[in-house]
């Protein structure tokens, strides 16, 4: 968002990449982003990795609790 420092952070909902916490509070409030990343996304087979896949799984995991209750 500033530049003045090296890159240090990036946004798993925007992929805005920012140098620090003040710049990162910047890009939330002037983008209206709440910095989560999008559950339901779709991120192609070939790009997925472990976490990505943990994620999924929880995701399921919390949707199955919600419908049970």
């Amino acid at each position: 968002m500033c530049y003045k420092n090296p890159i240090k952070y990036t946004c798993p909902r925007c992929s805005i990449r920012t140098c620090s916490l003040s710049c990162c509070l910047t890009h939330k409030k002037t983008l209206d982003c709440n910095g989560q990343r999008d559950k339901t996304l779709f991120k192609p087979l070939v790009k997925m990795n472990d976490l990505d896949l943990l994620s999924d799984y929880r995701f399921l995991e919390e949707i199955n609790r919600e419908v049970e209750t």
